[in-house]
């Protein structure tokens, strides 16, 4: 007979992730959704899957019959995985799927996560471990890539970098530097995302660029790319895009004398981070669209840059959901960093299907504010408390450099002269019987 593992219940458990989450909770997007019949023998040997099974949701954004789909999705690469020499693992894989969603979800610690479960933290890290790239492979292999939506400005994807929280790198001070982003006063690593909107109306991350350095700048980060097959080919338009385009509804747009459906494909829309000229568009091989930094006095320039505005906030709707879904992003990535690629391409698909049940809106923009006002926040109370401590600093060593002048002038005020020092010094003489 097999005997329960121990471990917090279930109530227990989500009552310390509403605790810690209880804002993003009620302003998240709700999940309301069905939790139908699980094969009993895909879940006999699963303890961990069963036991927080009625919790689903809440622990890792999916019901049970949706974990079992991501499982199904990795199924044969687990197979593969099975067919390895040696001691089999503890843990059903399914056990490693919930796992290792939970981990993404709650952005604990191996300690937290291994008190919180039940399970110890070596058997925790090797089933993360194990569960993580079969992950990768299996979403990556199974992501379908939807043509983008008509629009008159023929807008492909749209791109944006954000910068997520690392702890400091040890070692030398002249490369932990580099990891440190300046505008957001953390060390960090950043990553470029290209989001589009498809024909079906859904926002989703099709393109990521690989980990770079907090200290990168944006545009730095796109023109490192060089030329990227798959972007550029995604990019080139068929013939059933250029019948779709609506070009009638904004026809004040028309400031460049080129609509977008003369083009031969479409284009990549940044903010005023990726303004570059025409031959550092060749050198990528593909048209950027920025949008103006200034407003412009021109009607019709306005216009367009509200226009190019406005289709900007999909990506920070995206951004939004990514953290507020995943706290492993929200907070301080808390993994070793050779894993963050891995982590971030998992959470980005992982995204990519919440979008499918449930599109994004205006909360997810909400909650990539409140994430960033979180974080400028943060920096604004390490700059008040800076400037407190360098000016009690400042007055310390004011009150220590008086002090020193009127010790000084003391000593200079009370100093004997030579004849007072000759006599003092027979006094002393005779007091000894010299």
């Amino acid at each position: 007979m097999v005997k329960p593992r121990k471990g917090k219940s279930v109530e227990a458990l989500i009552d310390l992730e509403e605790s810690r989450e209880a804002e993003y909770i009620e302003s998240s997007v709700s999940f309301a959704r069905t939790v139908p019949d699980i094969e009993e023998i895909m879940m006999g040997r699963s303890l961990i899957f069963r036991k927080y099974e009625s919790g689903m949701v809440k622990l890792t954004n999916f019901t049970p019959s949706e974990v079992v789909n991501i499982y199904r999705m990795c199924l044969l690469r687990i197979i593969k995985e099975n067919t390895k020499r040696g001691k089999k693992p503890s843990l059903t894989f399914l056990d490693h799927v919930f796992c290792y969603l939970y981990a993404l979800k709650s952005g604990q610690t191996m300690a937290s996560l291994s008190v919180n479960i039940g399970e110890s933290e070596s058997t925790l890290h090797s089933a993360i471990r194990r569960i993580r790239p079969i992950v990768t492979e299996s979403l990556n292999s199974n992501t379908f890539i939807d043509r983008p939506a008509p629009n008159p400005l023929s807008i492909g994807l749209i791109c944006d970098c954000s910068t997520f929280q690392v702890y400091r790198p040890s070692g030398f001070y002249d490369e932990s530097k580099k990891m440190f982003d300046v505008k957001n006063n953390i060390y960090g690593i950043k990553v470029l995302f290209f989001v589009n909107i498809n024909v079906w109306g859904k926002v989703k991350c099709v393109f990521l660029s690989n980990p770079n350095v907090g200290s990168s700048h944006d545009f730095l980060i796109l023109k490192n790319l060089g030329i990227n097959n798959e972007i550029k080919e995604y990019l080139v338009k068929t013939k059933e895009d250029r019948e779709r385009e609506d070009m009638d509804k904004y026809e004040d747009m028309d400031i460049e004398g080129k609509f977008g459906r003369d083009y031969d494909s479409f284009c990549v829309l940044g903010d005023s981070a990726y303004i570059c000229s025409q031959e550092i568009q060749n050198k990528i091989g593909y048209r950027i669209l920025a949008v103006p930094k200034y407003k412009s006095k021109d009607e019709d320039v306005a216009n367009r840059g509200k226009y190019l505005a406005s289709r900007r906030v999909h990506v920070e709707q995206f951004f939004g959901r990514l953290v507020g879904a995943w706290n492993t992003f929200r907070h301080v990535y808390r993994f070793e960093h050779k894993h963050f690629q891995m982590d971030i391409e998992n959470a980005v698909n992982l995204t990519n299907i919440l979008t499918d049940y449930n599109g994004l809106g205006d909360e997810d923009s909400f909650e990539y504010k409140n994430w960033l006002e979180t974080r400028y926040g943060m920096v604004d109370e390490r700059k008040k408390n800076k400037l407190i401590s360098n000016k009690k600093w400042r007055n310390r060593k004011k009150k220590r450099l008086n002090d020193s002048q009127d010790n000084i002038q003391d000593f200079l005020n009370n100093s004997l002269d030579d004849e007072e020092i000759i006599n003092e010094s027979k006094l002393l003489c005779s007091s000894l019987n010299y």
